[in-house]
């Protein structure tokens, strides 16, 4: 029986440590399907949240990212879960392809995975590998086979997203609206930039993929699509083949302060925020403190890590680690309830086991949907 608190060590990494253990072996992310979060935040089973990227020309620079600021709609902070939920009705939704009947339990049904999770947090466990100050909580519970990952604010996250500035709300705003200027709603359609963005309107991707013998499923909110005709996303050879392409905003003209910053911790969150859904290409607006775009970009995803003081090979075997010691901890609490809260801090992995309703990251419904093999 495991403890009910302790540490999950891990390999931690120190910026420019050198790393000469070679990638783990990982599978090309496969898209299995995709769905949409309407303006209301509500589940649509379809790809009604699909955005195309407009082909150059783009509208004359500078772009202002504050237009319609005032208009705004903005996604609540504390969406975590629900995020995750999104991907249990995804399964909901898509039962006969992606449940099976229990060996141990044929009256229940199961995935043959042994995660299911969001790309961002995927993302982030990868980034803590290299992290000092920040920090970062899930929350995992295992059910038949598979562990259920969710983050979880930290107290001190939840006040600071309280205590955000006006100024800061709007800086966060700046990369919708930069999405806004060079993506339309249809293939060779035009950019419309004269309505409110709503920050809670979300575009996903379920990908399945293997990290060394891990299999993983997870939900990836997706900025657009590089097409030239209109796609037909329920076609499953359609879907495997798609370009997609993330977004991105960051200063123009880095000071040296900036420029230490984006080599040491921006650089690898794009590039593992691509890296796990496949991406190649990153189009970036560069913005002055003003919210002017003054220049866009083209970023192959492989030369982020050139020349930078992380390792994508150290980072991709912190979370194979990582996932493997976490499914080992709640294998051995053996129980569908509990909850384990992972807090990375300090460069320690903190562990606590939870028990009670309020604790709960998978919904009642899906339990029960497990239980009618």
């Amino acid at each position: 029986m495991a403890a009910n608190t302790g540490v999950i060590n891990v390999p931690w990494q120190r910026l420019g440590d050198r790393f000469d253990r070679q990638f783990p072996s990982i599978s090309r992310p496969e898209c299995i399907g995709v769905c949409s979060i309407d303006a209301r935040r509500d589940y649509v089973d379809d790809a009604s949240g699909a955005s195309y990227l407009v082909a150059p020309p783009w509208p004359p620079l500078p772009f202002d990212l504050n237009a319609g600021i005032a208009d705004v709609i903005r996604k609540s902070t504390d969406s975590a879960t629900k995020d995750l939920e999104f991907a249990l009705i995804y399964i909901q939704h898509h039962k006969k392809q992606l449940l099976r009947p229990q060996k141990s339990d044929p009256g229940s049904l199961g995935l043959d995975i042994d995660f299911v999770t969001l790309r961002g947090i995927l993302r982030q466990i990868m980034c803590m590998s290299y992290e000092r100050y920040r920090e970062f909580r899930i929350k995992a519970t295992l059910l038949n086979g598979s562990v259920y990952m969710a983050k979880e604010a930290t107290p001190e996250q939840r006040l600071e997203n309280e205590n955000m500035t006006e100024a800061q709300k709007d800086m966060c705003s700046w990369g919708f609206k930069f999405e806004q200027y060079v993506t339309s709603a249809q293939a060779q359609g035009k950019p419309v930039t004269n309505v409110p963005v709503n920050e809670a309107e979300e575009f996903l991707g379920m990908f399945r993929g293997n990290l060394a013998g891990i299999r993983l499923l997870y939900g990836a909110e997706m900025d657009c699509v590089d097409s030239q005709v209109q796609v037909d996303f329920k076609d499953p050879k359609v879907l495997d083949s798609l370009t997609f392409v993330e977004l991105k905003t960051t200063a123009h003209n880095m000071n040296s302060n900036q420029k230490r910053s984006f080599d040491n911790y921006k650089s690898a969150n794009w590039w593992s925020q691509s890296f796990l859904v496949g991406i190649k290409t990153i189009y970036a607006g560069l913005r002055d403190n003003r919210g002017m775009a003054q220049e866009i970009v083209k970023i192959d995803v492989r030369t982020l890590a050139r020349n930078k003081p992380w390792n994508p090979s150290a980072m991709a075997w912190f979370l194979e680690q990582f996932l493997r010691k976490l499914k080992e901890l709640l294998v051995a609490i053996d129980d569908p309830f509990a909850v384990v809260q992972v807090t990375f801090r300090n460069r320690r992995a903190n562990y606590e086991v939870l028990g009670g309703p309020e604790h709960q990251i998978i919904p009642d419904w899906y339990r029960e949907m497990l239980k009618a093999g």
